[in-house]
């Protein structure tokens, strides 16, 4: 299976007639995604590559039955347009945009939860079920399906990861990049519940940063006895310390958010910890035998491997 999105997905795009939004309906619908049309306001009976173009959200839920948004409007409009899809009955919404302000995350995961939807932002590649559907630019030929979830803070890294993972003969279940900004719409361990209830999901591959308390989440996770196993990697080892080196949350707070701390955190949890990207594959492997160890067991999986 996968998580939040497959081919039964009907997407639109805001901001359609922009040249992202041109540039996704393309790439999108290239990957078998069903996306239904887009929404610019003011642009009443227009097409974009042969879809239709809506005038708001509401319109476009009542005539193509939408339920998931991709938003590429200004940081400044993102909110709005967020709250916008959410009203109008969209359960998934992706906004890659950055600067996204704070206090407007804040109001966007309140609005979600009132809407009882799922919001995939800021500062994020956004989420792809490999084979399936893709909402985001995460380039497609990085990943192909197979049973491990990844949930990753940076773009980059994810291309980079499940590309690797890939080579190595290891598909996803779903790619989802939750974003590097202090306050995000999908929380890492809201993305890791959502993987451990998908049936078809066998390990879980968390990639992380320094700063920030989404490692502490994931070893968190780790440690319940009835966790999945998880392979880590913790990026930011050699950032100077006091600098912002990347995304708004890779600032170190507290001596908790350092790369040795989580490190050590993921690792007393049972996380099987990879000490560079180069050996991410092994740790990932190693996740997912001990997934099917003890599913052949008759038991639960461990929660890891203890790192080597």
């Amino acid at each position: 299976m996968s998580i939040l999105l497959d081919e039964r997905n009907r997407v639109v795009i805001q901001g359609i007639t922009g040249k992202m939004g041109r540039f996704s309906a393309n790439d999108l619908m290239a990957y078998g995604t069903c996306l239904m049309g887009g929404v610019t306001p003011g642009r009443p009976d227009l097409e974009v590559e042969g879809l239709p173009v809506f005038p708001d959200m509401a319109t476009a839920c009542r005539e193509v039955g939408t339920d998931t948004s991709l938003v590429y409007v200004p940081p400044h409009s993102a909110l709005d347009a967020i709250v916008e899809a959410v009203e109008a009955g969209c359960r998934l919404v992706v906004y890659p945009g950055d600067g996204f302000p704070v206090l407007d995350a804040m109001e966007m995961r309140a609005a979600a939860e009132a809407n009882g939807a799922v919001v995939i932002a800021p500062n994020t590649p956004g989420i792809i079920s490999p084979g399936k559907a893709k909402v985001g630019f995460m380039p497609s030929f990085c990943c192909v399906p197979g049973p491990l979830g990844v949930i990753s803070q940076s773009g980059s890294l994810s291309y980079e990861s499940s590309h690797r993972l890939t080579l190595a003969g290891l598909g996803q279940s779903t790619v989802v990049g939750i974003g590097g900004d202090p306050i995000k719409g999908l929380s890492a361990l809201e993305a890791l519940e959502l993987f451990h209830r998908d049936h078809e999901t066998e390990a879980i591959v968390f990639l992380g940063e320094i700063g920030g308390q989404d490692e502490a989440q994931a070893a968190e996770y780790a440690g319940r006895p009835d966790a999945k196993p998880v392979a880590a990697l913790v990026v930011g080892k050699c950032a100077p310390r006091g600098k912002k080196m990347g995304h708004a949350s890779a600032l170190i707070g507290s001596l908790s958010e350092t790369h040795e701390a989580k490190v050590a955190a993921l690792r007393a949890a049972g996380a099987e910890v990879a000490e560079s990207v180069d050996r991410l594959v092994e740790v990932a492997g190693a996740a997912l035998m001990s997934a099917r160890q003890g599913k052949d067991s008759g038991f639960p999986a461990s929660p890891g491997l203890p790192s080597s």
